[in-house]
């Protein structure tokens, strides 16, 4: 993808969809100076580009009883890759981001009380070497999404 295809409206819409990805037309053309259905067009051109691949939704894990936050690092063991790729795809644990790195395995995910992420933690081990890192808070960087 060739950012030089992007242009400032293009990245105020991007922007406009990170902060509220259900946005109506008509508002997102407001806040871009578009039209409700110019901004249509220009998201289904974003699409095309392959810019734009899914809509999400951010949950406040808290909110839902996930009140323990921990990001774990995993050195895997190579002969249970297959087996640790099958445990993240059917899990029942809240995963939120799985990162695979040359070094290791960066796991972020939120649990509903601390003997349960202690579970989470010895299951990973049985995949290779695992330390746990509890999150004490998150921090907002500047970029305008986190405004």
């Amino acid at each position: 993808m060739n950012t030089k295809t992007l242009d400032e409206t293009d990245k105020k819409i991007i922007n406009e969809l990170k902060k509220n990805s259900r946005i109506s037309m008509t508002e997102l053309g407001k806040k871009v100076f578009l039209t409700g259905q110019a901004a249509k067009n220009r998201i289904e051109r974003l699409q095309d580009l392959g810019v734009v691949e899914r809509y999400t939704v951010n949950v406040n894990c808290p909110v839902f009883g996930y009140t323990v936050h921990g990001v774990f690092l995993l050195h895997l063991e190579k002969d249970k890759e297959d087996d640790f790729y099958r445990f993240v795809h059917t899990t029942e644990y809240h995963i939120l981001h799985c990162y695979e790195t040359e070094a290791a395995v960066f796991i972020d995910a939120h649990f509903n009380s601390e003997e349960s992420r202690d579970s989470f933690q010895k299951e990973l081990a049985s995949f290779g070497s695992c330390r746990m890192y509890p999150v004490l808070r998150e921090i907002h960087g500047i970029h305008p999404v986190d405004e």
